[in-house]
């Protein structure tokens, strides 16, 4: 652990240095005073804290996320194939009754009129 007040290294369960201790017996702080303390020394850059990320997820965790995606994907494919197999039905149906298909605008003529040999 490291001094609350100057930073040096001292031992497990203790808050301040013995040259700290001494220093604020000197200068008492009265009960409930607000006590602004210096700021820490700088670490080195190899023992900075890195940025809270979450930890490397194992491999059941990945396994899992892996699974949910699949029936993700695998529901999507399936409401992508029902809706076009809708889709196709409803044409073939508006084809049999007669409609012209879209972008179709003639139709066709019979040849029973009998209006062919003349």
């Amino acid at each position: 652990m490291n001094c609350l007040k100057c930073g040096r290294e001292i031992d497990e369960g203790q808050v301040f240095c013995g040259d700290c201790l001494l220093d604020m017996l000197k200068y008492p702080v009265k009960p409930g005073a607000a006590v602004l303390l210096p700021p820490q020394a700088k670490e080195e850059p190899s023992q900075k804290a890195h940025p809270r990320r979450r930890g490397k997820p194992t491999p059941d965790d990945q396994i899992r996320s892996l699974r949910i995606r699949v029936r993700v994907l695998a529901a999507l494919l399936a409401v992508c194939v029902v809706l076009l197999a809708v889709l196709s039905l409803l044409r073939l149906r508006s084809y049999r009754k007669g409609q012209p298909l879209p972008g179709q605008n003639y139709s066709a003529v019979s040849s029973s009129d009998g209006a062919e040999g003349e």
